[in-house]
């Protein structure tokens, strides 16, 4: 497939993300994660929808420093924006990387918002984590069915990533551990999969697409 067209980005905001990435690599990739699988498939001149299990809010800032590090950003991340308004220093975090939705009010234009930030793949690579919350680190639960829609607009290869072993750093209840979680983190990145590998899809049939894809990652022992 050819690259996904793309449009330029402030510089000022590249230079933030750079700045993000560089000190999220220093604090929370050198000190926790022990290697990376396939992340050389990722190839900066083309636009991704990477589709992400969900332990940990450090999920966001881990696969934002290793997209910086690797080339492949600037990055733009769907969230919640009750989680990520709830202190200073997350609103501050979430600004030049979160596309926010309030994710449990019913609203009739969420397939329009979901859309609209789709059609963001031809400026960054996007982030989702289509759980829609945050699980224990093993299991691949049930995919929303709002990743069907972002991969329906956006049209764009799919990457399946697993974050293995983040429970032992941080979960959703459970305490940091700064310690105990040292070089245990492992991230899995899949193989791209094209428009034709999906798009024939019913959106039941997507959902589980997807989580299967997730969940193949997951070293089996």
């Amino acid at each position: 497939m050819a690259p996904t067209e793309q449009l330029r980005v402030s510089r000022k905001l590249k230079c933030v993300q750079a700045l993000l990435g560089f000190f999220a690599y220093l604090i929370l990739v050198l000190p926790y994660l022990r290697r990376t699988h396939g992340l050389e498939k990722l190839k900066p001149s083309q636009r991704y929808l990477l589709v992400s299990n969900h332990v940990s809010l450090l999920d966001t800032i881990l696969l934002g420093a290793l997209l910086w590090r690797s080339g492949n950003y600037p990055i733009l991340v769907l969230g919640d924006k009750s989680v990520w308004r709830d202190s200073w220093f997350r609103d501050a975090l979430s600004k030049p990387i979160g596309f926010l939705l309030e994710r449990g009010k019913l609203n009739p234009g969420r397939i329009a918002e979901l859309q609209k930030y789709a059609g963001e793949i031809k400026r960054f690579n996007l982030i989702v984590f289509p759980e829609g919350t945050r699980g224990n680190g093993v299991d691949v639960a049930e995919c929303r069915p709002g990743i069907y829609y972002v991969a329906q607009e956006s049209r764009a290869p799919i990457v399946p990533v697993f974050i293995e072993n983040m429970q032992f750093v941080s979960t959703k209840t459970g305490k940091f551990h700064p310690v105990g979680g040292r070089r245990k983190i492992e991230v899995h990145f899949g193989d791209p999969i094209p428009l034709e590998g999906y798009v024939s899809r019913s959106r039941e049939e997507f959902t589980e697409f997807v989580r299967e894809k997730i969940s193949s990652l997951r070293p089996r022992c």
